[in-house]
C-alpha cells in the first residue's frame, strides 16, 4: 500500500491536466484530479477511498461493472466509451477511456455533454426539415421553420441579396446571445438592414454553404462604421463566435441565404446544416409550384367570371366595377383607374377605385402629362413603373396617396388603343409572368367591352345624323330589344309621313316569305297573309325588298303593281315601301299605307322615312350584334372550360400511365413470389394467413391501378345490343361476396325490357362499382334493391340501385361524381367518377336520391334504340 506522498508523487502529473482523471484500485478510488473534482462537486476527501461506482449513475452502474469483469477475463472491451456521471448538480454525460497499469486503472473523464446535446440538436434539424415539404404554401415553410430553429436556442437570421448588398430580414437572438446588459436585444426582429458583402455570405452564395468562427469580424464587416463595431463587442462579450450560413435555392436559382449561430458549431457540423439547407429549398420549391397552380386556377376564375360579366354588361360602365373589383382580388392592388379617349384626343378619369379622386382633373392632368398611357400602347403590354421613376408631377401626386408601384394596361382592340386600365399598389410589388398575362387578358375583356360600346355609339349616331331633327331617331337608338325596335320604327314611320298605318315585315326562317313584326293602325285586314318574296315581282315588299329602293304608290286603284286584293280593299290608297337594308344586305321592309285618299310622297317625305328605315335597320342590326357578342362571350367561356379540362385529363393520363407501368411491374413480382411463398409453405403453414393478405392487398392495388387507368383514359365504347338484367344479377353477386350472409337483396327484374346498346364489359363494371358501393354503405347489414325496368314517359332504360344505409349529406352530394373525393378511408374516389362517365359516354344520365332514413338510391337512365322502342309498343 502506497502512502499518500508516494501517491502524491506517483500520479502529480495529473494534477494539471485539463481533463478529469481518476485512478482506481481493488474498486476503488486512489487518487481523483483537480478537473475531475471540479466537474463532479465533490470534494477530494469525500472521493478517495470509496467504490468506483460514486460518481457512476444508477443506470450507468450495471454496465460499467459488465465491462469491468469482461476486461478483467481479457475479453476485446472498446477503451473509450459515453456514460453518464453523478454530480452534485445531476447527471452529466462523459466520455471514459480506461487505460490499466499493472493493478490500477487510470480513467480520462471527459464532458461530452455539449457534444450530446449538438446531436439532439442536428437531429431535430434533420427531422425539421424532413418536415417542411408537407406544407403548401410559402409562408408556412417560413414560419414552420424559423419557430422550429427558435426552439432549438438557436440565433438564425434570414438574408437575401440587394442591389446595394445584403438584406438582412427575420432574425431570432437567444437570450444567451447576448449580453445581460443589452438583454432587449434578444428575440424575434424583423430588421430589413442592408449591409456589405462579408466573407462569410460570399463564400455561401457562391459554394452554397460556409462555416466561420470569427463571427464578430464577419458582423463587423457587415454593418461596417461605429454601429458594426459595437455589435462586434457584444458578441465578442457573449462568447459567440461560430456561425453557418448555407444558401436557399428556389426554383433552380439562388435566393437567399440562412445564417444559424451557436456556441457549439464546428465546421464537421456543415454537411448536416448544408442537408438542412438543400431540405428547406425544396420546400419552398414544391410550395412555389402548388402556389403557382393555385394561382394559375384562380387567374382562370377571375377570367371566367369576368367573361361573363362583359357578356352581360350593357354597356362600359357596368363592366367597371365587377372588373376591377375582380382585379384586385386577384392582384391584392390597392387601387385600380380606367381612363378613355375623349374626342379632342386626350384621355379622362372614367371610373376608379380606391383612389382619392378629389380634384380629379387635377390629377387626369398629371396622369396625362406623364405619358405612361401613351408609352403603355407604344409597347403594347403592361407597363411596369416604381413611382420614384415616373414623372416629377405623377409622382408627387402618387406618392402623396402613399403608392409605391404602378401598373399600367394598354386596352387594345385590333391593334387598335381604346384606352388604359391601371393598377396601383402601397408597396413594391413586381408582377409574376403569371400576374402579367392574366392583366393582359382582362384588358382584353374591358377593351372588347369598350369596343363594343364605341361601335354601337356610332351605330346610333349616324341614326341621330340621319334624322337630327326628329325625336323619333332618338327612341329607336334607345333599345336594343328587337321587338321594341319594330314597333317604335312602325309608328315613327307612320309619325314621319303621316299615315294612319305602318308595317315592318322581316323575312321568315325559310327566307321566302315577308313575316309581319310590326304594325300600328286601325286597319287590321290590311296584314293579310303573309307576303311572297319569290318571286321578286311577287308583291310591293318584295320588289323593295330585291331591288333595294324605295317603291312608291301614289294611287293603289289605278296603279297595276297593287296585287288585285289589296287594290279591292276601301281603306288602302297609297304606299310607301322602304327596304330596310345594312351593308348592301336586305334584311326587311317598312310600309306606310295612306288610307283617306291618294297620295304622292314628297321627297322630303322619302327622305326622312328613309331615315327612319336606315335607322332601324342599323338598330336592327345593332341588336344583332349585340347577341352575336354575348354569344361569343359564352361560347368562350365554353371553350375555356374545355380546354381546362383536356388539359388536365392529357396531364392526368400521362401521370396514370406512369404510375400504372411502375406500380404493375413490383405488383407482377408480388404475385409470382407470393404463388411460390405458398407452394413452398404449403397449406397447413402459419404463414398462409400473411400471404393471403398480402395476396387481398396487391389485388386492391391492382384494382386502384385500374381504376386510375380507366378515369384517365377510359376506352372507346363497343356497343352492341346487351340484355341488362343478367348484367345487374352479376353484380349484385360480385357485390355481396364482400359481406356474405349480412345484406339481404331484392331483385325487380323487368321482363318487358329489350335489349340495350351498349359496352357489356363498361356497363358490367359501372353496375358492379355501384353494387359494391351499396353494399359498403350497409356494414351492419341492410336491404339492397336492384331493378331493371323501363322508364316512365321516355324511351329509356332505368336501372336502379338502392340501399338502407345512412343517407348522404348535401354537401357530399354536391361532389359525390368528383374524382378522387371520397369519404371511405381506403376508397380511391374514382368508382363514382368512372360510373358518371361510361353511362354519359353511352348518351345516359345518372341521378341520386338520399333521405334521412331511407338510404340512397341510384338510378341509370340508358336510352333505347329507335327501333328497340318501336317494338317494345307493339308499332
Amino acid at each position: 500500500m502506497k502512502t499518500a506522498a508516494e501517491t502524491g508523487a506517483a500520479y502529480g502529473p495529473f494534477d494539471a491536466m485539463s481533463v478529469g482523471v481518476c485512478v482506481v484500485r481493488d474498486g476503488r478510488f486512489v487518487y481523483v484530479n483537480e478537473a475531475l473534482v471540479t466537474m463532479s462537486g465533490y470534494p477530494r476527501e469525500g472521493v478517495l477511498g470509496e467504490p468506483a461506482t460514486l460518481l457512476v449513475s444508477a443506470e450507468s452502474e450495471a454496465e460499467l461493472a459488465s465491462r469491468h469483469a469482461r476486461r478483467k477475463r481479457g475479453e476485446p472491451v472498446p477503451t473509450t466509451y459515453e456514460t453518464m456521471l453523478r454530480t452534485t448538480e445531476g447527471e452529466r454525460r462523459v466520455e471514459l477511456t480506461v487505460i490499466p497499469s499493472g493493478t490500477e486503472w487510470v480513467v480520462l473523464v471527459r464532458d461530452v455533454s455539449a457534444r450530446a446535446r449538438r446531436r439532439s440538436v442536428l437531429q431535430r434539424l434533420a427531422e425539421l426539415g424532413a418536415s417542411l415539404p408537407s406544407l403548401r404554401t410559402e409562408g408556412e415553410v417560413l414560419r414552420r421553420m424559423f419557430s422550429s430553429v427558435e426552439e432549438l436556442g438557436l440565433g438564425c437570421a434570414w438574408l437575401s441579396p440587394d442591389r446595394l448588398g445584403v438584406r438582412l430580414g427575420q432574425t431570432f437572438v437567444p437570450p444567451g446571445m447576448v449580453p445581460t446588459e443589452a438583454a432587449a436585444l434578444s428575440g424575434r426582429w424583423v430588421r430589413d438592414v442592408v449591409g456589405q458583402w462579408p466573407p462569410l455570405l460570399k463564400r455561401a452564395w457562391r459554394d452554397g454553404a460556409a462555416y466561420t468562427d470569427e463571427l464578430p469580424q464577419e458582423t463587423e464587416r457587415f454593418l461596417r462604421g461605429a454601429r458594426g463595431a459595437l455589435v462586434r463587442q457584444g458578441i465578442q462579450r457573449a462568447g459567440q463566435t461560430r456561425a453557418i450560413a448555407v444558401r436557399i435555392d428556389v426554383d433552380g436559382q439562388p435566393r437567399a441565404m440562412l445564417a444559424l449561430v451557436a456556441d457549439w458549431l464546428r465546421e464537421e457540423e456543415l454537411p448536416p446544416v448544408r442537408l438542412f439547407g438543400a431540405q428547406v429549398s425544396a420546400a419552398l420549391d414544391a410550395a412555389l409550384t402548388i402556389s403557382r397552380l393555385s394561382a394559375q386556377n384562380t387567374a382562370l376564375a377571375a377570367l371566367n367570371r369576368l367573361a361573363s360579366v362583359t357578356a352581360s354588361a350593357p354597356h362600359p360602365q357596368a363592366l367597371f366595377a365587377p372588373g376591377t373589383d375582380e382585379i384586385a382580388g386577384l392582384l391584392g392592388c390597392d387601387a385600380v383607374t380606367v381612363l378613355l379617349p375623349t374626342d379632342d384626343g386626350e384621355v379622362e378619369l372614367a371610373y376608379s377605385s380606391g383612389l382619392d379622386t378629389e380634384g380629379s382633373e387635377d390629377f387626369t392632368r398629371r396622369w396625362r402629362a406623364g405619358n405612361l398611357c401613351l408609352q403603355a400602347q407604344r409597347e403594347g403590354i403592361p407597363l411596369e413603373r416604381e413611382v420614384e421613376s415616373c414623372p416629377d408631377d405623377l409622382s408627387e401626386e402618387l406618392r402623396r396617396q402613399g403608392f409605391r408601384t404602378v401598373v399600367v394596361v394598354p386596352l387594345r382592340v385590333r391593334s387598335r388603343g381604346v384606352g388604359t386600365l391601371s393598377a396601383l399598389f402601397r408597396e413594391r410589388r413586381p408582377l409574376t409572368p403569371l400576374e402579367r398575362e392574366t392583366l393582359q387578358a382582362m384588358g382584353s375583356h374591358f377593351a372588347a367591352a369598350i369596343e363594343s360600346h364605341r361601335l354601337l355609339h356610332e351605330l346610333r349616331g349616324r341614326a341621330e345624323d340621319l334624322a337630327l331633327l326628329h325625336e323619333v331617331a332618338k327612341a329607336l337608338a334607345a333599345t336594343l330589344e328587337l321587338d321594341k325596335l319594330l314597333h317604335i320604327g312602325a309608328t315613327s314611320l307612320a309619325r314621319i309621313v303621316d299615315t294612319s298605318d305602318a308595317y315592318v315585315f322581316l323575312p321568315d326562317v325559310s327566307g321566302e316569305r315577308l313575316q309581319l313584326r310590326a304594325m300600328t293602325g286601325g286597319s287590321p285586314e290590311l296584314q293579310g297573309p303573309a307576303l311572297p318574296l319569290i318571286p321578286a315581282d311577287a308583291s310591293l315588299a318584295s320588289v323593295a325588298f330585291h331591288t333595294r329602293e324605295v317603291v312608291m304608290v301614289e294611287d293603289a286603284r289605278s296603279d297595276l303593281r297593287v296585287n288585285e286584293e289589296v287594290r279591292r280593299l276601301p281603306g288602302a290608297r297609297a304606299f310607301l315601301v322602304l327596304p330596310l337594308v345594312v351593308h348592301e344586305r336586305p334584311m326587311g321592309v317598312m310600309m306606310a299605307v295612306e288610307t283617306r285618299r291618294p297620295r304622292r310622297f314628297t321627297l322630303a317625305e322619302v327622305e326622312r322615312a328613309s331615315a327612319i328605315a336606315n335607322q332601324l335597320a342599323l338598330a336592327r342590326e345593332g341588336a344583332r350584334l349585340v347577341e352575336d357578342l354575348q354569344a361569343s362571350y359564352v361560347e368562350l367561356a365554353r371553350t375555356q372550360a374545355q380546354l381546362v379540362r383536356r388539359e388536365r385529363l392529357a396531364a392526368l393520363g400521362e401521370l396514370s400511365a406512369v404510375v400504372a407501368h411502375e406500380v404493375r411491374n413490383p405488383l407482377g413480382a408480388i404475385f409470382n413470389s407470393v404463388a411460390s411463398i405458398r407452394r413452398i409453405v404449403g397449406p397447413d403453414s402459419a404463414a398462409v394467413p400473411l400471404l393471403d393478405i398480402v395476396g387481398e392487398e396487391s389485388d386492391r392495388l391492382n384494382r386502384i391501378v385500374a381504376d386510375l387507368l380507366t378515369f384517365a383514359r377510359p376506352p372507346a365504347p363497343h356497343p352492341y345490343a346487351v340484355p341488362l338484367s343478367p348484367l345487374v344479377e352479376d353484380a349484385v353477386r360480385g357485390a355481396l361476396a364482400e359481406a356474405p350472409g349480412q345484406v339481404r337483396v331484392e331483385l325487380d327484374l323487368a321482363d318487358d325490357v329489350p335489349s340495350v346498346t351498349v359496352d357489356e364489359r363498361m356497363m358490367r363494371q359501372a353496375f358492379l362499382n355501384l353494387a359494391i358501393n351499396a353494399v359498403q354503405a350497409m356494414p351492419q347489414g341492410g336491404m339492397l334493391r336492384a331493378s331493371v325496368r323501363r322508364a316512365t314517359g321516355t324511351p329509356e332504360v332505368e336501372v336502379q340501385f338502392a340501399d338502407s344505409g345512412p343517407d348522404i349529406s348535401p354537401d357530399v352530394r354536391a361532389r359525390i361524381f368528383e374524382p378522387f373525393f371520397t369519404t371511405k378511408a381506403k376508397g380511391t374516389g374514382l368508382g363514382l367518377a368512372v360510373v358518371k362517365r361510361i353511362i354519359e359516354s353511352h348518351q345516359g344520365r345518372v341521378a341520386l336520391e338520399s333521405q334521412p332514413g331511407q338510404g340512397t338510391t341510384f338510378r341509370l337512365y340508358l336510352p333505347l334504340d329507335t327501333s328497340a322502342a318501336a317494338v317494345s309498343e307493339g308499332w
